[in-house]
């Protein structure tokens, strides 16, 4: 049986269209995926994010840990900042990817949904001494405001002046006219654009969700939420990143904190000296390539599509690839589209870059 997030109810009342996603019975549209996109990249959209998995790590230990456990530096991640990193297994594969915020006396760690289980599983098998790990994750909601109008609408949500909070932080916060346990905002987002993730406790959430709408942000489903994230290059776990793939293949490198031990360095060491795979962005003539379809070059076959969809902002195909790492990117690569071999122009990432 699939599982609802709390909001589920609001979605049902707004008339969503819903899809599985992770386990979850999730919207993926409330009108139509072009609109919702259009409304984030030139207004403000809402998300339902709350099927994401949130981890509270406390002890004198935690930034130890999470040095370990992750590819980043997270005892010296300064307090209220944010990082993006990942989890990686034994053979360098990225189990999963994840943003950490440190806050005063803990780091909180945000999961992605189909991996939730596994990845506090993991969390626990590897830990060490003077460290708690608690999944919070029933307990709150998370709520993504993205868009241009978003830092205004944000303001009238909150008592603090949030005007300068900086990308990639974190902020505890009191929602105007609530008394929510658990109160935090984070300048981030999955989108491409200006935005926050709103962490709220679930009896203040669908009041905060309301507000919103008031406020005039639009209800956007998981189908935008795609076209976004690939307009912006951002991978999406099982797609362009997942446990066959590394960080090196995926062109996350310069996220790698080389100078410190974690688990599976020894193995992105090596193909980091002798890449087999790149991730490359491309436009394709004349169709959508779809994830799974394969590359070819002179008939030999390079690689394959991990994410493919129509750019509202562009009005082209757009795709994410894998490909041989020593492909030449100026060759006349083609792609398979239900049997007919379509012509690919690769470009530089991302697609989509939001002017400041």
């Amino acid at each position: 049986m699939l599982k609802e997030t709390f909001l589920n109810k609001k979605h049902k009342e707004l008339s969503a269209k819903f899809t599985e996603f992770g386990g979850w019975n999730m919207p993926v549209m409330y009108t139509s995926i072009i609109e919702e996109h259009n409304a984030v990249r030139t207004a403000a959209g809402i998300f339902d994010t709350s099927h994401m998995g949130t981890f509270i790590i406390t002890g004198s230990n935690a930034g130890k840990f999470l040095d370990f456990i992750t590819i980043s530096d997270m005892s010296k991640l300064p307090l209220y900042k944010a990082r993006y990193s990942m989890l990686l297994n034994e053979e360098g594969g990225i189990k999963d990817d994840i943003i950490v915020y440190k806050f005063e006396d803990y780091y909180m760690m945000v999961v992605n949904a189909g991996n939730l289980d596994k990845d506090f599983k993991w969390l626990n098998d590897n830990k060490i001494d003077n460290v708690e790990i608690s999944n919070i994750s029933s307990e709150i909601c998370l709520i993504a405001l993205q868009g241009p109008k978003a830092i205004e609408i944000m303001q009238n949500i909150v008592e603090e002046n949030i005007l300068f909070m900086k990308y990639f932080t974190g902020k505890d916060v009191k929602f105007k006219g609530l008394n929510s346990k658990f109160a935090k905002i984070a300048r981030t987002g999955y989108t491409g654009e200006d935005g926050f993730e709103i962490f709220v406790s679930n009896n203040c959430a669908e009041k905060v969700w309301s507000k919103l709408l008031e406020l005039g942000a639009k209800p956007c489903g998981l189908g935008c939420r795609d076209t976004l994230r690939l307009e912006a290059c951002m991978p999406l776990h099982g797609h362009e990143i997942s446990e066959e793939i590394t960080p090196i293949d995926a062109g996350f490198e310069k996220t790698v904190f080389w100078q410190k031990e974690f688990i599976g360095k020894s193995v992105i060491e090596k193909a980091r000296n002798n890449p087999l795979k790149k991730l490359i962005a491309f436009f394709c003539e004349g169709s959508i390539a779809r994830n799974g379809s394969e590359l070819f070059l002179n008939d030999k076959r390079i690689g394959y599509v991990t994410s493919g969809t129509f750019s509202p902002t562009l009005k082209k195909a757009i795709g994410l690839a894998l490909i041989d790492y020593n492909t030449n990117e100026t060759s006349e690569i083609k792609v398979k589209v239900h049997n007919n071999l379509r012509n690919i122009k690769i470009v530089s990432k991302p697609f989509y870059k939001r002017t400041k």
